[in-house]
């Protein structure tokens, strides 16, 4: 499955760098907004404490319009990558009519994930009135993730209807478990590499050049692991993703 996957993102390497460019906005979007985020993991997190201390209604509002900005631009990169996998795996042309599909299916996850942001909302706030945001905010997320996480697939390859693509999820997690499981390892270690490498590098480098007598700001690590996890890690993620997805199919090699 790995393997199909650096083949898959060898051979379109150029399209796959293309549509991950919207990866690269979606992720900019937030972090160079003036809200409290920060990097962790290869992903941009809202300090949610921050959120009902230190926001004004004009900033809650602009992390909403701004979450949705990445949202759509995380959709159609999704999209993108897995039509040109699609187009791959099953020896076809990425078609005229194809190619006009793209703003429906980029609409459908779009309203999908924007959909679970309202909840997500809806349910931290729910904690927090409770004092339960340590632990069940992390769980919610999880649970909820469960059946977009083929959506995406689901939507492009089978053009299966929001509910539809959910639910072909959770059936493609429950039967292909190991390979969901093989996902969540290979995102966590390539991710955490990355993150501990070019996090931890810049105040090392820093400290190494004062030992000279020379001072140096080093800032530099969180864009470099931005720009790597948006164009690099994310791409295979999502192409291992489909990948994984088409084992359904076992007519397909």
């Amino acid at each position: 499955m790995i393997q199909h996957s650096i083949e898959a993102f060898g051979k379109n390497a150029k399209l796959v760098l293309f549509f991950s460019v919207p990866f690269l906005l979606a992720f900019a979007i937030p972090l160079l907004s003036p809200m409290p985020t920060y990097i962790s993991i290869g992903a941009t997190f809202l300090r949610t404490g921050s959120m009902f201390i230190d926001l004004t209604y004009f900033d809650v509002g602009l992390i909403f319009i701004s979450s949705l900005a990445s949202l759509f631009l995380i959709s159609f990169a999704l999209v993108s990558i897995n039509l040109v996998i699609k187009s791959q795996r099953t020896m076809t042309n990425i078609r005229t009519e194809v190619l006009e599909g793209i703003e429906k299916y980029t609409m459908t996850i779009f309203l999908l994930y924007t959909i679970t942001l309202v909840l997500s909302l809806a349910v931290l706030l729910l904690f927090h009135e409770y004092q339960l945001d340590d632990l069940a905010t992390p769980l919610f997320s999880f649970l909820v993730s469960l059946p977009l996480f083929y959506a995406p697939a689901a939507v492009v390859i089978d053009e299966l209807r929001p509910l539809e693509a959910m639910k072909m999820s959770l059936f493609m997690i429950r039967r292909k478990l190991l390979l969901f499981v093989l996902w969540l390892l290979v995102g966590f270690i390539l991710l955490s590499v990355i993150d501990e490498i070019f996090i931890l590098l810049p105040p090392v480098l820093r400290a190494l050049m004062n030992s000279f007598g020379i001072a140096i700001d080093v800032n530099w690590g969180r864009y470099v692991v931005l720009v790597l996890n948006s164009m690099l890690v994310m791409p295979f993620l999502v192409i291992l993703q489909t990948q994984s997805y088409l084992t359904k199919y076992t007519i397909l090699k």
